[in-house]
């Protein structure tokens, strides 16, 4: 009986059973109303939202440039050879297949013994109760696949290279939408044969990615600074990216004091993954903004000419010095170098340096820029501090002096403070200011220094700021030592006021900071702050951004001296090179005029002094009529300042007068240019 007649009875109990169906029924329509028209975009937002893995893409870093627009530090394409795992899928499946363990089937039904033949052997894949086995036959295949891959390509490249397993399954497990990077930065000849060949191996594509350059190696290494891998987000950036491409960050000098500038705005894509998370499409979110370039003071020639005389210095090999160039003027650094030197090339691209290169670069310091960042006694190049305090003092510079003889070393001079006798390299004889300051005579400055007494001294060093920091940014500075009053009025001898005056006991200097001192000299006694960059730019031509200029000729201090004082220090240091016994003599070039001053500072080791750990100085500027250039030179284990250092600033000078040579309007001689 239909149901439709058991409800015309009157039977409540029936009706009321049908009704609770319906409205069963009505329930069910209507969530899968509200399922299927209703909520269908939410959900197929929520399906996208879990197929999108987010990608941090690196921007372009910006350019570093010398004062003359040459490119110190840019951007070349490196030609990467990346996998791509989505299309990899069917290689993967087929060699699982290839694998998995078979057996023979020796019990075979009758009918298939009549159908195939009594002669057919029949195989079937054994039944695999672990899933941990299934796992390592799948891994397994997945490893002969990539390994094949890297064959092919090796075999395509003409070089070795080599499958990292574990470096694979990685990639795989955490970064399985982006490429698997194959083979990084390969040549052009390479590229031609990939090109030829690529077909052959599916999912192999050729990249096309921005890598930081170096065009000059070695130059101004120290100044420029490296990079160094990071996963660090720029200010303000989301971090809930799935994957972060290599990013590389400033670790020191420029590349570090300006790496907000040079580093530039990441930009994002998202990369539409399937059920297996391989990729399918990808689309760019926010493109990357470009970082900004960074122009420097440096000059290039004048930057290679000073690194070029420093590895021309006779001291030990590797040379270990340093040489600043610094416009008097403005403060400008025209050059800064450090030796040894390394190739900053070598952060970014390990691969196509030797072994050991880095562990070089480790044996020799040479990432320590050794013009701002180690301490040196200054030596005798420190008896132009001393000579200022004595002036202003009082001392008569036509004034003599008769040092005496050394009591124990024959044709050397000496004088005591206390018990103890200090040496002298200048012979014993009558000495005048300009005649001390020629032979460098110990004896002359230490007797003196102490009628100026420590006091004077110590003001003008702390006029000078020395140690103090010159606050370069670029996490290579150090500041120095100089006794500051707590440090007299406790103990303090006349024994180290006499180690002051010539330049030995409590002071450590940096080269920058005697490079600070030579321009206060030249300039009428202004002490600038150094600088390093000119100004920071857009790296796009037609930006309507203007440049951000660094101001220039920021005065720190005053050496607050007389000129006539600072008249009569020129003059004796114009003919410490000028002089035929002058100790900078070998410094001298006919018609251009250096002021200089020559150090030789002994240093201690193992509690005794080590006359094979002498640091030599030479401190200059030039030309004596309008001084522009303050040039200072040190080199570590030298002779003596004057047959070490005295050549190598002879060389830099000649650049520098070369340098404005070429830069002269044609027909005006070097003086009319300037």
């Amino acid at each position: 009986m239909l149901i439709f007649d058991q409800l015309k009875k009157n039977d409540p109990h029936l009706r009321l059973l049908a009704l609770i169906v319906l409205c069963g029924l009505a329930v069910l329509a209507a969530g899968l109303w509200w399922v299927q028209i209703v909520s269908a975009r939410d959900y197929q937002a929520n399906l996208e939202t879990q197929s999108f893995r987010t990608v941090r893409i690196p921007a372009v870093r910006g350019m570093i440039l010398d004062r003359n627009g040459t490119p110190l530090a840019e951007n070349a394409p490196s030609y990467n050879i990346s996998l791509y795992l989505e299309e990899l899928k069917d290689p993967f499946r087929k060699e699982y297949a290839k694998i998995r363990p078979r057996q023979v089937v020796t019990n075979l039904p009758s009918a298939w013994k009549l159908w195939l033949g009594p002669s057919i052997v029949q195989t079937q894949y054994v039944r695999i109760k672990s899933a941990g086995k299934i796992h390592e036959l799948e891994w397994e295949a997945r490893f002969r696949v990539v390994s094949n891959a890297v064959l092919q390509t090796s075999q395509t490249l003409r070089r070795p290279l080599t499958f990292n397993a574990a470096e694979f399954k990685t990639h795989y497990l955490k970064r399985l939408a982006l490429p698997y990077p194959l083979v990084q930065r390969i040549e052009n000849a390479e590229i031609a044969r990939f090109m030829e060949q690529s077909a052959a191996t599916p999912g192999m594509d050729l990249e096309i990615q921005s890598m930081r350059f170096y065009p000059h190696a070695t130059l101004a290494a120290h100044v420029l600074g490296h990079l160094h891998l990071s996963d660090e987000l720029d200010e303000g950036e989301l971090s809930a990216f799935d994957y972060k491409l290599p990013d590389f960050r400033g670790l020191i000098g420029i590349e570090y004091a300006f790496d907000g500038e040079l580093h530039g705005r990441a930009g994002a894509k998202s990369v539409l993954v399937n059920n297996l998370g391989y990729r399918q499409t990808e689309n760019i979110w926010s493109a990357a903004e470009p970082g900004k370039n960074v122009v420097l003071t440096i000059d290039a020639r004048i930057q290679e000419a000073a690194e070029q005389a420093l590895q021309s210095a006779a001291a030990p090999k590797p040379v270990r010095g340093a040489a600043v160039v610094m416009d008097v003027n403005t403060g400008d650094i025209l050059a800064m170098a450090s030796a040894p030197a390394f190739d900053p090339n070598y952060f970014v691209n390990r691969r196509a340096f030797p072994v050991g290169y880095y562990t070089r670069i480790q044996t020799e310091n040479a990432e320590k820029n050794r013009a701002t960042q180690e301490n040196y006694r200054p030596g005798s190049i420190f008896k132009t501090v001393v000579a200022l305090a004595c002036l202003e003092s009082g001392l008569d510079p036509n004034a003599t002096y008769q040092v005496q003889p050394h009591s124990r070393i024959p044709g050397r001079s000496g004088i005591f403070v206390g018990r103890k006798e200090f040496a002298d390299t200048a012979p014993p004889g009558i000495y005048n200011f300009k005649r001390a300051l020629i032979h460098s005579s110990n004896s002359y400055f230490i007797h003196h220094g102490l009628d100026a007494g420590i006091q004077r001294i110590t003001e003008l060093a702390q006029r000078l700021h020395l140690g103090e920091r010159v606050n370069l940014r670029t996490k290579q500075e150090i500041s120095g030592n100089f006794p500051d009053q707590r440090k007299i009025a406790r103990g303090w001898s006349d024994g180290d006021t006499a180690n002051i005056c010539i330049g030995q006991g409590y002071v450590d200097v940096t080269p920058l900071q005697m490079t600070v001192l030579a321009s206060a000299l030249a300039n009428g006694g202004k002490v600038l702050w150094p600088q390093l960059v000119k100004r920071v730019e857009s790296s796009q031509p037609d930006s309507p951004e203007p440049a951000v200029p660094f101001p220039t000729g920021l005065v720190r201090d005053n050496l607050g001296v007389k000129p006539r004082t600072l008249q009569i220090v020129k003059d004796a240091m114009v003919a410490d090179v000028e002089d035929p016994e002058g100790t900078g003599k070998a410094a001298f070039i006919k018609g251009f005029r250096i002021c200089g001053k020559t150090g030789t500072a002994e240093n201690e080791r193992g509690g005794s002094i080590d006359r094979g750990y002498q640091t030599t100085w030479f401190l200059s500027f030039a030309p004596y009529e309008q001084p522009r250039y303050a040039v200072v030179v040190m080199v570590e284990r030298g002779s003596s300042g004057g047959g070490t250092c005295a050549p190598l600033i002879k060389k830099i000078y000649e650049a520098l007068i070369e340098r404005e040579r070429s830069s002269a309007p044609r027909g005006n001689t070097l003086a009319q240019a300037n």
